[in-house]
């Protein structure tokens, strides 16, 4: 700056009209340069702001799938536990005396366990690529695609699933007097006649088609999608440390 004050004076010294307007031009470069540094470190700024937004929402994100991971790790094993009770039912073995030996078939097709995905870094990472499309990032543009699919995927299994528990509870209700008894663990002859029967092996047969035709599968994909995301989320975070 002492130089450019120093060329000042010597501009000022005299009346010469070409003098002045040598002195304004130089001011007028000393403006625009001073703005254009200004410019530049303001999106300097920026652009480390948003990073930094970015990084925390991949990271919130991270989180997110830790948790999801291990939600469908234990309602895989709870369905892993339950398959040989479906094949019990779908086998020509099963007989009164078996089905009294093996309770859990009582309830196959009357329970599950729905769950909900984590949200909140989908959703922040969602809106980040919503307010910055002339900028895609390819990882966050991927996450969002990936995580809205299996989201919609397991969400309507799950809903299928609850909707079939719905109807065989409905049929009961309006043809088996004996309901109210079975719902009160009051196992009447009629009740182990009915879980015997074709129309029960009928339903497992369906619900079991929900339940590990889709669902099932679903969540396994779903895992593995988590296990290498993960490894994708922990370069880029490492990157960016």
């Amino acid at each position: 700056m002492n130089l450019f004050s120093k060329f000042r004076r010597h501009l000022l010294k005299g009346n010469s009209a070409a003098k002045y307007i040598t002195y304004a031009i130089g001011e007028i470069v000393l403006v625009v340069i001073g703005i254009l540094i200004a410019v530049a470190i303001n999106n300097a700024n920026e652009t480390k702001r948003e990073n930094q937004l970015l990084n925390r929402y991949l990271k919130d994100y991270k989180n997110d799938l830790k948790i999801d991971s291990a939600v469908i790790a234990s309602n895989l094993k709870l369905l892993d536990a339950r398959k040989d009770t479906y094949d019990l039912v779908l086998s020509d073995s099963l007989d009164k005396t078996i089905l009294m030996r093996n309770p859990n078939v009582f309830g196959l097709i009357f329970s599950y366990n729905p769950f909900k995905l984590q949200s909140k870094g989908y959703n922040q990472l969602k809106s980040h690529v919503s307010d910055n499309t002339k900028d895609m990032d390819s990882l966050v543009v991927s996450i969002v695609a990936n995580h809205s699919t299996y989201n919609e995927l397991l969400d309507s299994s799950i809903q299928r699933i609850g909707r079939d528990i719905d109807d065989n509870l409905t049929y009961l209700k309006n043809n088996k007097l004996w309901l109210s008894d079975f719902l009160s663990n009051n196992i009447t002859p009629e009740t182990i006649e009915y879980f015997v029967s074709a129309d029960y092996k009928n339903r497992v047969a369906i619900h079991k088609t929900y339940v590990f035709g889709n669902l099932y599968a679903f969540m396994q994909a779903y895992q593995k999608y988590i296990e290498e995301m993960t490894k994708e989320l922990d370069e880029r975070l490492n990157e960016e440390e």
